[in-house]
């Protein structure tokens, strides 16, 4: 083949993977929720090792003759330890793969990886003493490097990669094709690499350069994933900044509001209070007036302490709490509305949160206390929690009267509630959904009209914020 010839498609060739791992060392995986993010580093290093090793023997190829026989040697030991380290990078990708990708293949593919690596060195280790003496003791060395770690590694990890992206799109994420088709390339290019010899045809090099091409036009498309992932991300923090100055506002402008209600209906109702001591005996309809004005009063009293607990900012006095005290403690304080209902709680004594324990309780009794509300005497409300690694699961259900959609849709608005007049202020919800914010979580409410309703909590560990 004419130097000129052999000296593009090596060039190219090597610069394919070269591609390959700047695509993904210039990802951002900090916002990354993909298991395979961990991953990719090994990725990396095999598509530079692997550009390394091409452009080497496309050196070697081109001025084989230009190299002094004192250095021969040396030169056959460097391609021969090169070639190895590039697929053993991609060996070690091939095991974090398959042991994110499904548990059954993973026990298999991690027993070939070990099968393979007893069987490399087996053949290649007892020979060692005679490669500086033998030329074609490199060539096997080299068939066996290119055969069982290479078309071994790039195969198992062409495998775990199709796994992994079949998993995604079973999940409706579309990228998941990219991935299955990096690992579709991935196992082409084993097949190209490890078991058909450069020198079998000249159009080898070229047709390993195609299959390089494919994986890293599919690992390119697959990678854009993570550059949503940090957009989304960046959108939400923005979006909770601009919250965060919207209720700060809102909850300075309540509080001030608040405070002035407060002072004249302290004075009214005492100043009620000292005309009935003065007028002990009134009227029956006079009695009525005054009820209604006292009613009326509390009314006024009630709504601005709501506002003020819900504009008060977070003490920051937290500290690791048993979740099943929280809620013993609450349903204990609500003893007195829980008589004619039964509460159900499920949860471990070794739940844990990080967080204010009365903010918390405040939390769970006004959750109960709206499930209690919602449903008929003598029904069932569920109290459950569960936990893994990163998250705290809670839900409060009952089987109540449950609300609309358009309900459902308004039901953490400030002031709006579904209770009859003087029975609710429409903010506990609201102050629910902010003590879950402060705790690091999320709240999602799922209800039927008839049915009941169910709200999940989720509350995410310190360190995982």
């Amino acid at each position: 083949m004419p130097v000129f010839v052999t000296f593009n498609i090596y060039l190219f060739y090597g610069l394919v993977f070269f591609s390959m791992g700047c695509a993904v060392v210039f990802r951002n995986f900090r916002y990354s929720q993909l298991k395979v993010a961990p991953t990719l580093w090994a990725l990396a290093i095999f598509g530079f090792s692997h550009a390394f090793h091409e452009w080497s023997e496309l050196y070697v190829l081109i001025f084989s003759d230009h190299i002094a026989p004192q250095y021969r040697l040396i030169t056959q030991w460097l391609c021969l330890v090169k070639l190895f380290l590039s697929y053993a990078a991609l060996m070690v990708f091939a095991w974090q793969i398959l042991t994110i990708s499904n548990k059954r293949l993973a026990y298999i593919g991690h027993g070939l990886i070990i099968a393979l690596l007893l069987s490399y060195g087996y053949l290649v280790i007892p020979d060692l003493h005679h490669l500086a003496v033998n030329k074609t003791g490199f060539e096997e060395a080299s068939r066996y490097t290119r055969s069982l770690i290479g078309f071994g590694s790039a195969a198992l990890a062409g495998i775990g990669m199709v796994f992994y992206g079949n998993s995604l799109r079973q999940e409706e994420h579309g990228y998941g094709l990219y991935f299955s088709l990096s690992g579709i390339g991935l196992m082409i290019y084993g097949v190209l690499s490890g078991l058909v010899p450069t020198e079998s045809h000249h159009s080898v090099p070229v047709l390993r350069t195609f299959a390089g091409g494919l994986i890293l036009i599919a690992l390119f498309k697959a990678l854009k994933v993570f550059d949503l992932e940090k957009e989304q991300a960046t959108e939400a923090k923005l979006k909770r900044a601009i919250e965060a100055d919207k209720y700060k506002a809102i909850g300075q402008l309540a509080m001030g509001v608040a405070h002035e209600i407060n002072n004249p209906l302290a004075s009214s109702s005492l100043a009620l209070d000292l005309w009935e001591r003065k007028h002990p005996e009134i009227s029956s309809s006079e009695s009525n007036y005054l009820s209604r004005v006292r009613l009326g009063i509390e009314r006024a009293s009630s709504i601005s302490k709501e506002l003020l607990n819900y504009a008060r900012p977070a003490s920051a006095r937290r500290s690791f709490v048993a979740l099943r005290d929280i809620l013993d403690s609450g349903i204990k304080l609500l003893s007195h509305r829980t008589k004619q209902n039964r509460v159900q709680l499920d949860c471990s004594d070794c739940i844990i949160l990080y967080g204010e324990r009365i903010k918390l309780e405040e939390l769970f009794i006004n959750l109960v206390c709206n499930a209690i509300d919602a449903s008929v005497p003598n029904s069932l409300i569920l109290v459950r929690a569960t936990q893994d690694e990163h998250k705290v699961f809670v839900i409060v259900e009952d089987y109540g009267c449950g609300m609309s959609e358009e309900e459902l849709a308004r039901s953490t608005e400030l002031f709006y509630s579904t209770k009859a007049v003087g029975q609710g202020t429409g903010l506990g919800l609201a102050i629910c959904e902010q003590i879950v914010s402060l705790h690091n979580g999320k709240m999602n409410i799922v209800s039927s009209e008839g049915k009941g309703t169910r709200v999940e909590l989720t509350f995410y560990r310190e360190h995982q914020s």
